[in-house]
């Protein structure tokens, strides 16, 4: 399999340390933003380094990906890792060569400020494929297994076609190809792939408004939808529903809404996700059973979003009523099978 070679600006990398023991350190890897490959769009997903970091997979740090550049290494106690909300921080105590003691002097210069991760994705679930509003296409990095971090002179890759293909591997390209071809065919859309945004919401949520707003966000329009009324656009339309029956054709088809519309933007639903969670764990919802796995799958992550941490706790300004219905539909999906 390909290793694959990931650049950002780098968040707070900076030369440190002391005369007789120089380190580096910094962010190798933000889970904020989406990077243009040219082919495809692709983001990190919060949590993707969890696997590789909690199995102790060999990592090195090195200056331009290259092995012959040596400037820690995880196992030696020289190369620290930890993953947070904010990405992939890493520290490395250089060693007394010649190439480290310039990456630290180019540090402090300025003459140095990206940073690049090398990786390979973490078998077929490491990877998620979507489709943009846009028509792009979109590659979550859900699980992925760390080679290298490193301090580097150029970008791996400039948002150009040409450059994106030394970095990316061609099993990306091929499954991206695909799931495009299957889109793009629309004959079964199912179980709606989960995907991060920005935009989050706690208001309170009506199901039946919120489904035709989603809906009429998806084509420009403000039209009031009955059951049988026509989709066009329905990729984008089914973007804030958990499940879409058949080609998705008409209104009816849509299932689950639990998304909102924000100053125009398709956002996270607190209580749309707990209504959602609390109608698919009472059978409320006409989804097959070889696809309810996938749908308690993506309605877990919903509610990870807002219940991750473990607290389940409304902020203090919500109403006593949804507290009552966060903590019973939590109780209840913690404990569907």
């Amino acid at each position: 399999m390909k290793r694959e070679l990931r650049t950002f600006v780098a968040q707070e990398l900076r030369a440190t340390g002391s005369a007789s023991q120089p380190k580096i350190e910094g962010y190798a890897a933000t889970f904020s933003g989406i990077a243009d490959l040219g082919t495809f769009k692709e983001k990190i997903a919060p949590g993707a380094f969890t696997r590789t970091l909690a199995e102790g997979d060999e990592v090195v740090c090195l200056f331009n990906h290259s092995d012959n550049m040596l400037l820690g290494r995880l196992t030696a106690g020289t190369l620290t890792l930890r993953q947070d909300d904010k990405g992939l921080w890493f520290s490395c105590d250089l060693p007394d060569t010649s190439i480290a003691r310039d990456v630290h002097a180019n540090l402090r210069a300025g003459n140095l400020k990206e940073c690049s991760f090398g990786f390979f994705v973490d078998g077929p679930d490491g990877e998620q494929w979507s489709q943009m509003s846009d028509g792009s296409m979109l590659r979550t990095l859900v699980s992925v297994r760390l080679a290298d971090v490193s301090v580097v002179t150029f970008p791996a890759y400039d948002n150009t076609n040409a450059a994106a293909r030394n970095v990316v591997a061609d099993y990306a390209e091929a499954r991206m190809s695909a799931v495009r071809a299957a889109g793009a065919d629309l004959s079964n859309l199912g179980v709606v792939p989960f995907v991060r945004g920005d935009a989050m919401s706690d208001d309170t949520y009506n199901s039946d408004d919120e489904a035709n707003g989603i809906i009429n966000w998806a084509e420009d329009s403000d039209e009031d939808r009955s059951a049988d009324a026509p989709v066009k656009n329905k990729l984008k339309a089914s973007q804030g529903f958990l499940y879409v029956k058949g080609d998705g054709s008409k209104r009816s088809d849509y299932v689950g809404p639990h998304h909102t519309i924000v100053d125009g933007k398709l956002a996270h639903s607190q209580i749309g996700a707990l209504r959602c969670a609390k109608d698919f764990v009472s059978g409320n919802l006409d989804i097959p059973a070889e696809h309810r796995a996938a749908a308690k799958q993506h309605l877990d992550s919903e509610l990870g979003l807002w219940f991750g941490d473990g607290d389940g706790g409304l902020s203090d300004d919500q109403r006593q009523a949804a507290v009552d219905e966060q903590l019973r539909t939590r109780l209840m999906f913690l404990k569907y099978t």
